[in-house]
């Protein structure tokens, strides 16, 4: 049996189809960690892993599973497939991904992706980032935002936060802390 690969910490942006996942995601590039030069990266195709120190990596995952239209058991082994043990037994992994706000074809909703990602990976703290408001500057539903939240709490070690999309880089750096282990 192939061994699961070790996931520290995994961010979750949380949104609407258009509303401005990846743009938060890549945000996280005006960290000088990232290996930018603190520019946020124009180009539609990205690496998709990134060093973050000696032994620590980031799978940046832009897309959603919901909008790549893949079933639950197929963006799990994607995730594993990326962040692969065999590459190095000392790598430790870190993910951050995009996540849509509604259940779509294949994938169930929100929460249950949270939750199946957790149990797969088991990593030490999922942080799930809420776009409200987001980058149109629409906020979710609060009635939307009280049943996401309630299924969320009842996972482990899962923290929940907004953040205001209406820029494209306002939350890079606060979302790239969330990666500092100094």
């Amino acid at each position: 049996m192939a061994k699961k690969p070790y996931v520290e910490r995994a961010l979750f942006i949380v949104g609407a189809q258009n509303t401005g996942k990846s743009t938060q995601l890549r945000s996280m590039f005006l960290d000088w960690r990232l290996g930018n030069k603190g520019q946020v990266p124009q180009a539609r195709n990205l690496a998709n892993t990134y060093l973050l120190s000696n032994e620590r990596w980031l799978y940046l995952r832009l897309t959603s599973p919901h909008e790549a239209r893949e079933t639950l058991d197929q963006f799990l082994k994607k995730c594993a497939g990326e962040i692969s043990p065999n590459a190095s037994p000392a790598r430790r992994w870190n993910f951050a991904g995009a996540l849509q706000s509604i259940h779509m074809d294949n994938l169930p909703g929100r929460p249950n992706v949270i939750a199946a990602f957790a149990k797969y990976f088991k990593p030490e703290r999922v942080r799930v980032v809420i776009l409200s408001p987001d980058r149109a500057g629409n906020v979710l539903p609060i009635k939307d935002f009280q049943n996401f939240t309630t299924a969320l709490r009842a996972l482990p070690a899962v923290e929940i936060m907004t953040a205001d999309a209406t820029t494209r880089t306002g939350n890079g750096l606060m979302y790239a802390d969330f990666f500092d282990f100094t």
